[in-house]
């Protein structure tokens, strides 16, 4: 239990104090800004080669945060995107450097692991209980040796419910999941879409200001540079 709560911590923003920052869009120049519950934010800036949203989170930034982002190629000719053309630099010019993706490749091969004992363990415990169901149905008791349906026997309402547990349940799974949503670097095709998580690091200077620090995000696509005014707000 220690782990994924460790490696959980990798990943996510905690808190360390009882205020910490949030990473806030403004309004970008001729885009759109949209709000959404808990202090979600989307802005969205469209060009005639490219479409770009940046999208906030609102959870705390402590020692390392993230901002999603997700572009769609518009024009006639292909280009590479992935973390490395992705910027996130205050206002004094310090840049938020990315989380090497190597920390969280580790960590997944731990949990695919450890996930993987897990789903054993939980297919038997399926099948013990899909046989139990099965000698129930033929009216004899799950100890009676030899015990099967008979053939053409209808499915009982306990046949028919789903037993298996879902990835996400599995230890680890969430964060697994968290994983592989990650910003990468793919080719993006004319009329393709791809994007991701960029996490990224907070140095320790910047932690103990706990002020609001002005912040722009560039996203480059292509040969164009897309950029989003942000604050990193101390709240």
């Amino acid at each position: 239990m220690r782990f994924w709560i460790g490696f959980a911590a990798l990943f996510l923003a905690v808190p360390g104090f009882a205020r910490s920052y949030h990473l806030v869009l403004d309004p970008p120049a001729g885009g759109k800004l949209l709000k959404g519950y808990g202090g979600l934010q989307a802005a969205d800036q469209r060009t005639a080669r490219a479409l770009v949203r940046v999208i906030t989170p609102g959870n705390d930034v402590d020692r390392r945060g993230t901002v999603r982002v997700v572009v769609m190629n518009l024009g006639v000719s292909p280009f590479t995107f992935g973390p490395q053309h992705v910027t996130l630099r205050l206002g004094d010019g310090t840049i938020l450097a990315p989380t090497p993706l190597r920390e969280f490749a580790r960590g997944a091969m731990l949990i695919e692991r450890e996930s993987g004992r897990a789903a054993i363990v939980d297919r038997a415990n399926r099948n013990s209980f899909s046989s139990l169901a099965r000698a129930s149905n033929s009216g004899m008791t799950a100890a009676t040796p030899g015990v099967s349906a008979p053939a053409g026997t209808q499915p009982t309402q306990v046949q028919g419910q789903d037993h298996r547990s879902d990835l996400l349940m599995l230890p680890g799974g969430r964060t697994l999941d968290a994983i592989y949503q990650l910003l990468t670097l793919q080719t993006v095709e004319p009329q393709q879409a791809w994007g991701g998580y960029y996490v990224f690091d907070v140095p320790k200077p910047v932690q103990n200001r706990r002020v609001d620090q002005p912040l722009s995000i560039i996203v480059r696509t292509g040969r164009e540079q897309h950029s989003f005014p942000a604050v990193l707000h101390w709240k």
